[in-house]
């Protein structure tokens, strides 16, 4: 087991203070409650305690709550009953009539109460679009963001407890950070920043005491504290870096989902027919492989070439050796006949779908699987599909030579469009630096206004690729490729971009 020292502690604080507006208190809070696009947080007079106590105590005799970030030593604790007080209080002031009179975050908030009074916290359609930007993002003043040393906060939170997996590096607590409030890359970069490199933790083997804390505390109160310089940043900035961080829909905010979890759950639900489709290199095949590897002996994965019908897909007369003519099973009845669980169909699109699988369509659909459903095919043998087979079917919108209706109905259907998430994702799974991935983050966002560009076109960029280099055999001709109604002043706009963010070859 290993504790924070005091002196750590001390260190923390120190860095913290001054890094926001003290409101920010109440969207931590929120945090720690579980708030995320897809999830919202129900607040009442004392919901919101427990997570005020894991946040903000510091062993006060009372039950009183420091805020380690405030500015001024008035908004640096909090009574005991700030539940009731200042959380549901503020909250209701929000949704009333953002009367607070320094921040009103309703723009990227949405509040709503119930007629018992309860109330109903959820991301915004803009979200996280004004978090951590100015007085309305919780910042100390409107031409400035909000800038709180991660690591510094990390200790803070953790400022009691068992570190969780023997954690011993500031880069160890900030992804334990990470986990514990569910903060999305967006909100880590938009509310969070990096501490100085030779920044170190120290460990103990016993954790602070109350009494040690509120000593520690009480001192930082009293003592003289480091005075601070705001993070300024014009708008323009700040809104980039949001695009580069965040997909935001243009409609509701959970038009926002990741599309690899929803597959997860659509299976997890009982889907046996799903349909991925979406620009090329979004995720999907990987998405499936994530379900189910596709080295797995209960996996068949079929690639659909351009103009495959029913005799190459299905059943079909073929000579054998002999020059005799009989009926030899596709790929498709091969993986039912071998009692695959898993058939991943690749790249539908390809061919007119419907058309190639045959009487075997309607056998997709849950309703009709299983032997009492079984159907004649066209060698004259009987077929059926198994109520536990799962079919994957993958479509590239971009170079579709069918849609039907029917397929549609027949499927559960999960878009995957080009998310910056994905590739920030990608892009830090790969080691690369934060600042080279900040400017590929901005290309791709920039790019997103002219063309759809998968995420996975940046797949293989290491430290040492050079960018430009990469655009002009990878990417750019795609582009010159797929965007063929494109003016060739937006080509030229993208080519721009990219020296601006990268320079020569």
């Amino acid at each position: 087991m290993a504790y924070l020292t005091r002196e750590t502690v001390r260190s923390a604080l120190g860095d913290l203070f001054g890094t926001a507006d003290h409101l920010l208190k109440i969207w931590v809070v929120l945090k720690q409650m579980g708030l995320t696009p897809s999830t919202s947080v129900t607040i009442t007079t004392s919901s919101s305690q427990p997570a005020l106590r894991r946040l903000f105590s510091f062993g006060h005799p009372e039950g009183d709550f420091f805020i380690p970030f405030s500015h001024t030593p008035r908004f640096m604790t909090m009574k005991s009953d700030a539940d009731r007080s200042i959380v549901q209080t503020n909250i209701r002031r929000w949704a009333t009539s953002g009367s607070v009179v320094t921040v009103d975050p309703t723009s990227y908030l949405d509040i709503s109460e119930e007629r018992d009074g309860t109330l109903i916290v959820r991301t915004g359609r803009s979200y996280p679009l004004g978090l951590g930007y100015g007085k309305n993002g919780f910042a100390l003043e409107d031409d400035a963001r909000v800038s709180i040393p991660m690591a510094a906060f990390a200790v803070w939170y953790y400022r009691q407890e068992d570190l969780p997996q023997n954690a011993s590096s500031p880069h160890d607590l900030r992804q334990a950070l990470c986990r514990d409030l569910a903060l999305s890359p967006a909100e880590q970069e938009l509310v969070f920043s990096s501490e100085d490199p030779t920044w170190r933790i120290g460990l103990r083997a016993t954790p602070l005491s109350d009494a040690e804390l509120f000593s520690l505390v009480n001192e930082f109160l009293t003592g003289n504290r480091p005075a601070k310089l705001l993070d300024r940043m014009p708008f323009l900035a700040y809104s980039t870096r949001v695009a580069s961080m965040a997909t935001i829909p243009s409609g509701p905010s959970w038009l926002a989902y990741d599309p690899a979890i929803r597959l997860q759950n659509l299976v997890a639900a009982g889907s046996k027919a799903i349909l991925l489709y979406g620009p090329p290199r979004t995720g999907k095949t990987r998405a499936i492989d994530l379900l189910v590897p596709r080295n797995s002996t209960s996996r068949a994965t079929i690639q659909i070439h351009p103009g495959w019908g029913y005799d190459e897909l299905i059943v079909g007369l073929r000579p054998d050796k002999g020059a005799t003519w009989s009926y030899q099973e596709g790929p498709f009845l091969a993986a039912i006949h071998a009692n695959k669980e898993h058939i991943v169909l690749e790249e539908i699109n390809r061919t007119e779908f419907t058309q190639a699988i045959g009487e075997v369509f309607s056998l997709i659909e849950m309703a009709y699987r299983g032997e009492e459903n079984a159907i004649l095919l066209r060698n004259g043998n009987s077929f059926f599909i198994p109520a536990h087979t799962s079919i994957y079917l993958t479509m590239n919108t971009l170079d579709r030579t069918t849609e039907d209706d029917a397929l549609l109905a027949r499927v559960d259907a999960v878009e995957f469009p080009p998310r910056v998430e994905d590739l920030h994702t990608m892009l830090r799974d790969g080691g690369c630096e934060r600042e080279r991935a900040e400017k590929l983050r901005s290309l791709f966002a920039f790019v997103q206004q002219y063309y759809p560009l998968g995420h996975g076109y940046f797949a293989g960029v290491g430290q040492a690729t050079s960018i430009t280099a990469h655009y002009l055999s990878k990417i750019r001709p795609v582009l010159q490729k797929h965007m063929k109604d494109i003016r060739d002043e937006q080509l030229a706009a993208i080519d721009e971009k990219v020296d601006e963010l990268f320079g020569q070859p």
